[in-house]
């Protein structure tokens, strides 16, 4: 019995390390905001967000606005693990060329990340 209790002991600290770096490792649903305010958003008429990490697409966002035009903020959900990421921003215009933007933004759980279309 001696030599059990801390073969024991060692397996749920183990077992316990593991369920505890694989919640952290665990995709969530984080909040992303592109502010579309710089570049005129009544005049944009689609929005093309593509999130990437390590040169792999998380997500993608692509939304047709039409005359109306887009809204001043576009929110989304990205479903992965939190850190840093890439955003590109694709924002076209009845009569104008494309638009494309490039950020780094980090993504949190408990924070909503902002990229600024420029």
């Amino acid at each position: 019995m001696r030599k059990l209790a801390p073969r024991l002991l060692f397996l749920a600290f183990l077992a316990g390390g593991l369920v505890w770096w694989s919640q952290l490792r665990r995709p969530r649903d984080l909040r992303l905001a592109v502010d579309l305010t710089a570049m005129m958003p009544g005049d944009v008429t689609e929005v093309d967000v593509i999130v990437r990490r390590g040169g792999h697409a998380l997500a993608r966002h692509e939304v047709r606005y039409g005359a109306e035009g887009a809204p001043a903020t576009v929110e989304l959900i990205v479903h992965a693990t939190p850190g840093e990421a890439e955003v590109e921003t694709n924002l076209a215009y009845a009569k104008q060329p494309l638009r494309r933007s490039v950020a780094r933004v980090q993504l949190a759980t408990e924070t909503l990340a902002r990229v600024r279309a420029e």
